[in-house]
């Protein structure tokens, strides 16, 4: 749940497109017009001459021999992507700069299952950081050294989504460096080049001249790409207005190359939000050297508008599908060790997660046990699996941000069920709750029936009078857990106060190993003291192995 307006607009990135994200521009070896290769053989003379300036002369000659050479290299990459996308690049091509004997003989690696990102032909096109502009309180993350930072963008056909399924809906945004290693002339005049692309959240340092060097690079573009308010559009508000039409994007992403030893930390919105509020928390764990190489960012998109234990169930099935997809032995390391956060309903999706729910969720709702509902098995089915849930093992600990565990007043307001009605809900969630409610009269809860559909919707499940909430407090969730819960900063007995939508009373758990209070509302996400908590906890994390 927010409340309009409490979130601050996120950072503005001015993004140089060497292409443009996802374009198709001709794709054959011969697109490259002599004009062009021209230019990209002038790119490289001069890159050549900085590459062995590097290691000749003093200080200060070495470091403008560097600076040449990046630039160089940018030009370079910029210009060939712009006349061709990278997968259709040539390998060993020659180009041979005007007035010279010999020509530069470009290589790059091949495309590699052990080690995905490393190849051009890998990606639609290159996006070079230009500059950040960033809004007060966000969270930059670059590193200074050797090389030229890039965004290498996949685009999400239905082929990529074939072999990529968890690929975000606008295509992937890798965190890359380029730089390009010079052999010694040959005996012909030729000179052979080879451009390597280097993922930076795993690699820090890279071979040149004159020994090692750290890798320049840029680890905010990449998510501002992947969770700019510009990536999602409106599907916050069409995910609570019209659900179905959202339905198709309903599933977790990744934002990084999958890594077997990492820990995924999965990000999970509240009510008609979307994944971009995570912006700021995502780029100070890719600032934070230790964080970076110990886990990778994940999210779930889901339409708001969907009851809680449906939407939880979603959930549930898309990270067991991501496991058996990425760890189909269910023995990397990383995966087993798994991090939910989640702000507001959000929050809630996560703790079904570790619930051990037994049988007080369904008893609370329903007077009669599943099997003499009178509803259709499809119906019957798609209710005990929401209701009827054991923790997943693989999920170690969550971060419950403003969640209403036992709801909020707000939810109850006549007002707030009259614009219920604006939503549109889906035809199976519909045609399942009249079965519920018209064939089952005494077999519902008083609330239930007071309700009717209102009952069956994100909004009213969330309302402090529910009773699908009222069973969930009957358990603790079973994995360690933290609370970050607003106040607004206001004074008073902490057992008073609110974030302006849930109230203390129901963010608060006696379970939780830690309760941070933040001076702020409802939607705090982005904020300052919420960011440095769930780092504190992912910190925590990495030096404790209980649940």
């Amino acid at each position: 749940m927010r409340l309009p307006g409490l979130v601050g607009s996120l950072a503005c990135v001015c993004l140089i497109s060497c292409g443009s994200a996802g374009s198709r521009r001709d794709g054959s070896p011969e697109a490259l017009s002599p004009r062009v290769k021209r230019d990209l053989a002038g790119e490289l003379e001069t890159m050549a001459a900085g590459w062995d300036g590097m290691h000749r002369g003093k200080a200060r000659d070495r470091r403008l021999a560097e600076e040449r050479y990046e630039a160089a290299l940018a030009g370079f990459l910029k210009t060939w992507t712009k006349a061709q996308n990278p997968h259709d690049w040539q390998n060993a091509q020659i180009f041979d700069p005007v007035g010279r004997d010999g020509g530069y003989v470009v290589e790059f690696d091949r495309p590699n299952p052990r080690q995905r990102g490393a190849s051009p032909l890998e990606y639609d096109d290159f996006i070079m950081p230009r500059s950040v502009v960033p809004h007060s309180g966000d969270t930059e993350a670059v590193r200074a050294g050797m090389g030229v930072p890039l965004v290498g963008h996949i685009k999400r056909t239905e082929a990529v989504r074939a072999e990529m399924p968890f690929l975000p809906p606008k295509g992937g945004n890798f965190t890359l460096t380029a730089t390009m290693h010079f052999a010694e002339k040959a005996a012909d005049g030729t000179r052979r080049c080879h451009l390597r692309l280097h993922n930076t959240l795993n690699t820090d340092t890279v071979e040149a001249p004159g020994g090692e060097r750290q890798l320049a690079a840029d680890f905010t573009a990449p998510k501002h790409l992947a969770l700019s308010r510009r990536a999602f559009g409106l599907l916050s508000l069409q995910g609570l207005l019209y659900p179905e039409k959202a339905l198709g994007d309903c599933q977790l992403y990744r934002m990084d190359e999958y890594d077997p030893n990492r820990i995924p930390v999965v990000f999970v919105h509240g009510l008609m939000s979307d994944p971009h509020i995570w912006l700021n928390v995502v780029n100070a764990i890719c600032a934070d050297k230790m964080l970076r190489k110990k886990y990778q960012p994940w999210y779930f998109l889901y339409p708001t508008a969907m009851g809680v234990p449906q939407a939880s169930a979603m959930l549930r099935q898309s990270l067991e599908a991501a496991r058996n997809h990425f760890d189909p032995d269910h023995n990397d390391p990383g995966m087993n060790r798994m991090v939910l956060v989640g702000h507001s309903m959000g929050g809630l999706l996560s703790r079904m997660q570790v619930t051990d729910s037994g049988s007080h969720l369904w008893d609370n709702i329903f007077t009669k046990p599943p099997q003499k509902m009178n509803v259709s098995e499809k119906a019957r089915q798609s209710l005990t699996t929401a209701l009827f849930v054991k923790p997943l093992p693989y999920v170690s600990r969550t971060v419950f941000i403003a969640t209403p565990h036992r709801g909020s007043t707000i939810a109850s307001l006549n007002i707030v069920r009259r614009l219920t009605s604006l939503i549109r809900i889906p035809l199976d969630s519909l045609t399942m709750a009249n079965e519920i409610l018209y064939g089952n009269t005494d077999a519902l809860s008083p609330q239930i029936t007071k309700w009717g559909v209102f009952s069956f919707v994100s909004i009213g499940m969330l309302s402090e009078q529910h009773p699908f909430l009222q069973g969930l407090n009957k358990t603790a969730p079973a994995a360690s857990h933290h609370s970050i819960i607003g106040d607004r900063g206001r004074s008073g007995p902490r057992e008073q106060s609110s974030d302006g939508v849930v109230p203390y009373w129901s963010s608060h758990l006696e379970t939780a190993k830690s309760e941070q209070m933040v001076p702020h509302g409802h939607g705090c996400v982005e904020d300052r003291e919420v960011v440095q908590e769930v780092v504190r906890v992912l910190r925590e994390h990495l030096d404790s192995r209980d649940r």
